[in-house]
């Protein structure tokens, strides 16, 4: 090639799509929130399954003291276990989300970074701890227990996903409403607290009166607890959950919760 010659032309680089961008955002975002909250504490997740598996072993032993069986099988830390577990990454998700803004105010100076980044980077990291830390007690349950499970996959993941959506429900919401009334938060908390109770890990839907039955079906976490036990008792069917009515539920909020987000972004971010 002479010096007259025009130089040949350079392969031209596309640009990064929006979806692609805000894709490796969210991965460093969750990463960070790992080593934060995992990678500097001793122990790190190994705290997040002895603190479940600290529950379902004194409800175990304490109620292995009034009662000789549990409601299903002969195994009390299984029977705990398939319903706290699906109750705790309720409650580990929601709370891990509502706090998403607020301890990260300050990556929410670089222009890529979005309210809703920060939320979504939370729930997926703590869904994941949470699921991890489930698979493992009840897994270890099952193979020690002794009982006969039939495992029904289908129930079990539908159990998850629908807890999973309704921690993001509540906590994309409560990102906002926390930001704003400290009240609401302590509020929130009070509670949320009887849920623990009411959410079927210590008996069974049908166990109790049919005027009970009939409040007690508005919680979701009741739906999202019988689905987890149908899921590993294959004698139990409950009849009366409807996956339409807790999605329905969950969906609401997450739909305010990403509104607000959007609007109030300026006023959130001047708290």
């Amino acid at each position: 090639m002479t010096l007259s010659d025009p130089a040949p032309p350079q392969p031209t680089q596309r640009p990064e799509s929006r979806l692609a961008m805000q894709g490796r955002v969210l991965f460093a975002l969750v990463m960070r929130e790992m080593a934060t909250r995992y990678g500097r504490s001793s122990g790190g997740y190994v705290w997040a399954i002895l603190d479940p598996a600290a529950t379902i072993a004194l409800l175990s032993f304490v109620f292995s003291q009034i009662a000789r069986t549990p409601p299903l099988g002969h195994s009390f830390p299984l029977f705990f276990a398939t319903g706290y577990m699906a109750f705790h990454i309720y409650r580990d998700v929601s709370d891990q989300v509502s706090n998403s803004i607020q301890v990260n105010v300050a990556l929410l100076s670089f222009p890529r970074v979005t309210l809703l980044d920060t939320v979504l980077a939370r729930f997926i990291l703590q869904v994941m701890t949470a699921t991890l830390a489930a698979t493992l007690i009840i897994g270890a349950l099952v193979f020690w227990s002794g009982d006969t499970v039939a495992l029904d996959f289908g129930a079990i993941l539908l159990s998850v996903g629908l807890a999973a959506l309704l921690a993001l429900g509540v906590g994309a919401l409560n990102c906002v409403l926390f930001a704003y009334s400290q009240t609401w938060k302590r509020a929130f908390s009070l509670l949320n607290r009887p849920l623990f109770i009411i959410s079927g890990i210590f008996m069974l839907y049908e166990a109790v009166p049919a005027g009970a039955q009939a409040v007690l079906w508005w919680n979701p976490l009741v739906h999202v607890t019988a689905l987890m036990r149908a899921g590993f008792y294959p004698t139990y069917e409950p009849t009366f959950v409807s996956p339409v009515y807790v999605m329905l539920f969950a969906l609401a909020p997450l739909a305010l919760g990403v509104l607000l987000l959007r609007v109030l972004k300026a006023r959130m971010l001047d708290q």
